[in-house]
């Protein structure tokens, strides 16, 4: 069967952004965390105590440690290896975003946001780092993608919903702030939905690791997490880097500017609760800016928008290029740095 034009060129957005994910993946020396996770979710530990081990005496759940694991068992404990489950993943936030945006909108939508994701400096910089993120990114953009089929009253979408909401979940638990705000705008517009139950007893595990997060990790605030000023005014640059001089404005202005469009008053809506709870839970655990990593795949649909409708009524101003210009020139400059500038990494 010939492939639409539309179909090959989303196919070869995602080996573009496979290439530039998996270009140089153990050149960056590994800092704590990730030197962390090969201790943690060493090989020689059984699968099983393994799993309780993350329930029961870390803050992070299990998914992200159990593929490290099993990525360690066949390629060694090296930086590569802890990787590999991030950029394999990351290689899937292409086309994952390409269903979110022709859901929201049409192909040429999912193309434009597709585009983004590919070249997404942070997208590439979180695929080629041996933590959670990344996965979590991609299982709460497909749990988005749902939300929004949810929405428009598809009856099993609420079942895919709840087990990709799941999946974030058991990946960070920081992921269950969007996601939990998801559950109650659907309960709100579509009352009981489908799959629902699932997401209630599968978190079920998850309390008592949340019960640990903000009792015994209280002390650690006054080592390492941000203050409540730096997670008001730096989170735009550590969700966007340097192009958040760019985004962010384009965001807040598509967020006002169509505010009678249900989905994206959802997103606001999700975007400043998960901020506002970041201020106010780091004076009781350590947050770290970039917990605020998993807005990104709802963040995009606003920042896509003016470009989008401005193709639709041919009316692209040189303002519009020089934006894209600015944000395409800042992101090779990073991803070129990632792949061959030794990283100081601070902690």
């Amino acid at each position: 069967m010939k492939l639409p034009r539309i179909e090959w060129a989303v196919i070869a957005l995602t080996l573009l952004g496979a290439l530039l994910r998996f270009w140089n993946i153990g050149f960056q020396t590994m800092n704590y965390d990730e030197e962390f996770t090969i201790l943690f979710a060493s090989p020689s530990i059984p699968l099983v105590p393994l799993v309780i081990k993350t329930l029961t005496t870390d803050f992070t759940p299990p998914l992200y440690y159990i593929a490290a694991h099993f990525s360690m068992m066949v390629f060694g404990m090296t930086a590569t290896a802890i990787r590999l489950p991030s950029v394999i993943i990351g290689v899937f936030f292409v086309p994952v975003m390409y269903f979110v945006g022709k859901e929201y909108k049409d192909e040429l939508f999912g193309l434009l946001t597709a585009g983004f994701a590919t070249i997404f400096y942070n997208g590439i910089f979180y695929s080629k780092y041996g933590r959670a993120f990344m996965m979590g990114i991609v299982f709460v953009a497909v749990a988005f993608w749902f939300f929004m089929r949810a929405l428009k009253g598809d009856r099993w979408a609420g079942f895919w919903f709840s087990l990709f909401a799941l999946a974030s979940v058991y990946t960070h638990l920081y992921a269950a702030i969007p996601v939990g705000m998801m559950i109650l705008y659907l309960l709100w517009k579509r009352g009981i939905f489908t799959g629902i139950s699932i997401m209630i007893l599968g978190s079920a595990p998850l309390l008592g690791l949340v019960k640990e997060v903000l009792i015994n990790r209280t002390p650690m605030i006054y080592t390492f997490g941000s203050t409540w000023q730096e997670i008001i005014y730096l989170t735009p640059l550590d969700l966007f880097t340097y192009s958040a001089f760019i985004i962010v404005p384009i965001i807040v202005w598509s967020l006002w500017t169509y505010r009678s469009d249900s989905v994206l008053r959802s997103i606001a809506v999700i975007s400043l609760v998960t901020w506002v709870s970041m201020i106010v839970l780091s004076s009781v655990t350590p947050i770290v800016l970039h917990y605020a990593i998993f807005l990104v795949p709802m963040l995009i649909v606003p920042l896509i928008l003016p470009f989008y409708d401005a193709i639709q009524k041919d009316k692209i101003y040189f303002h519009h290029l020089i934006l894209i210009l600015v944000f395409m020139i800042l992101e090779a400059v990073q991803i070129a740095a990632l792949a061959v500038v030794q990283r100081a990494w601070v902690f």
